[in-house]
């Protein structure tokens, strides 16, 4: 099995990306965001051992790639993080949730009918293993970084392939 190593890509034009993962990518509309993002169609891939079907890239106006984020409808397992540690090494952050504070919340009804239930939290993290179902996991490599964002309860996940730093207070690994 042939695993993409879209660190290699970050950089890199999109149409370098298109090729690499044999996908095209849509523009998706973000203007106020002030960024450029492009998701996948018909995207298919076995990304050590858990198939995704989203990817995601970030570019600048000039379509050169910031970020590659693939999409998993599952929660990372064990043998995909130690296949993914023996690639990248450790994490550099294992961050758990702690406590978690609802400061409000409430129900939302949108335009066509469908209701959703918003709550927002804060939450207090503390350092741990890989064991105790972490929130997220910070590899800083020599010119990007790696994220991992684990939904639990959602069962679903991401991994961030970026040249900046995740928006959690990590500093830069400079070489």
């Amino acid at each position: 099995m042939h695993i993409i190593e879209f660190e290699g890509l970050l950089g890199k034009h999109l149409f370098a990306v298109e090729e690499t993962v044999n996908s095209n990518f849509r523009k998706s509309i973000t203007e106020k965001l002030k960024i450029h993002l492009h998701f996948s169609q018909n995207f298919n891939m076995d990304f050590y051992g858990i198939f995704s079907h989203k990817l995601f890239i970030e570019t600048d106006k000039d379509d050169v790639v910031k970020a590659i984020t693939i999409h998993f409808g599952e929660v990372i397992n064990r043998q995909f993080y130690d296949s993914f540690v023996k690639q990248y090494g450790k994490p550099n952050t294992i961050s758990i949730i702690d406590k978690r504070t609802i400061i409000s919340g409430g129900v939302d009804k949108t335009s066509d009918g469908f209701f959703s239930n918003i709550s927002k939290s804060e939450l207090s993290l503390r350092e741990g293993t890989f064991e105790e179902k972490p929130l997220f996991m910070i590899w800083e490599k020599d010119g990007y970084y790696i994220q991992a964002f684990l939904r639990h309860k959602q069962n679903i996940s991401e991994i961030m392939f970026s040249t900046e730093s995740p928006p959690f207070n990590v500093k830069p690994n400079k070489p």
